[in-house]
């Protein structure tokens, strides 16, 4: 009876092939990280380039991000000044507050006399000697509008255009509108930088697209041989796949150091623009969890970049 060799083991056949093709990765990722730091001012060069167009779309987003955010908090309510004509009396102003009241759609309306709004701008402007001055008080009474919540979403132009109708009315005036431009404005910057981000994302696969094709020129021979004894593209290409995966890797990382930095140079400014609008200071910051968003996005376009540009030049390298 034949008798099994010490040094077998039954079943070993197809755990060895995944050993192999275990082994054969680990080779691939080793001989790329060799190559990508053997090559180091290049590398760093593409690295870089990666990061610059992956931080910027990204400092954009969260800039947006937090200008949407401190703008929630404001926590301003859509407000309607009326103005009237310099010849209603107090009492006849009273009167319409109290006609406001009654009217659906408004919350509340607060009357504010001419002599006491004289008083408050000269007071707040440090004008008293002024005051002293002015034979007669140039500002008309007024009424604060405070619409309610289910006009604040709708209807305040229309709201705005009813009270200028008013009889003694002579101008409506609606606050709020800097507050709806300004969050126009970051809904603005959040979409520029998701187009932005589209755009860099194209030219990180054109640019490390173009860098592996210079290595596969520069590998030709190699693979030339490869290919005649009988390596198939797979095992050719597996290399420069894992060439772009690392490069995109490390130029997420690199995109979150950038941005990083880029948040701490921008933080005083941003502070000194909240504390006018009496806002709480803000840490700007990289989350964890957007560090990894980005090393997550700069791998896969490293690795589609490298699929893309191998499986287009690696068919045209044919043995002779």
């Amino acid at each position: 009876m034949a008798t099994v060799p010490s040094g077998s083991s039954v079943g070993a056949g197809p755990r060895s092939v995944i050993a192999t093709w275990l082994y054969h990765h680990r080779q691939a990722a080793l001989t790329s990280c060799e190559k990508l730091f053997a090559e180091s001012v290049a590398s760093f060069l593409t690295i870089m380039v990666i990061g610059i167009a992956l931080a910027l779309p990204n400092l954009g987003f969260s800039l947006a991000t937090t200008l949407q955010d401190q703008i929630a908090k404001l926590n301003a309510p859509p407000q309607l000044s009326i103005l009237m004509e310099p010849q209603i009396t107090f009492n006849e102003t009273a009167q319409l507050r109290e006609r406001l009241m009654r009217r659906p759609g408004i919350a509340q309306v607060e009357l504010i006399d001419r002599d006491d709004a004289l008083a408050d701008f000269t007071a707040s402007a440090g004008l008293e000697a002024l005051l002293e001055r002015l034979g007669t008080n140039p500002l008309p009474h007024s009424l604060w509008v405070y619409p309610k919540a289910n006009v604040r979403d709708a209807g305040l132009d229309q709201l705005r255009i009813d009270l200028s109708a008013l009889p003694g009315v002579s101008n409506v005036i609606l606050d709020s509108r800097w507050l709806t431009r300004l969050n126009s404005f970051s809904e603005l910057m959040k979409t520029t930088a998701v187009v932005l981000f589209f755009v860099m994302a194209a030219g990180v696969v054109l640019t490390l697209g173009n860098t592996l094709r210079l290595a596969i020129e520069a590998r030709r021979e190699e693979i030339i041989v490869i290919k005649l004894i009988g390596g198939g593209d797979a095992f050719a290409r597996r290399p420069f796949l894992y060439t772009g995966l690392l490069t995109g890797c490390l130029g997420g990382l690199m995109a979150g150091l950038l941005s990083f930095a880029a948040a701490m140079v921008l933080k005083s400014p941003i502070n000194r623009l909240l504390e006018l609008y009496d806002q709480p200071e803000v840490m700007l910051s990289l989350a964890i969890s957007d560090l990894l968003v980005l090393i997550g996005i700069g791998s896969t376009l490293g690795l589609m970049s490298a699929w893309y540009s191998v499986q287009l030049h690696l068919a045209r390298i044919k043995p002779r």
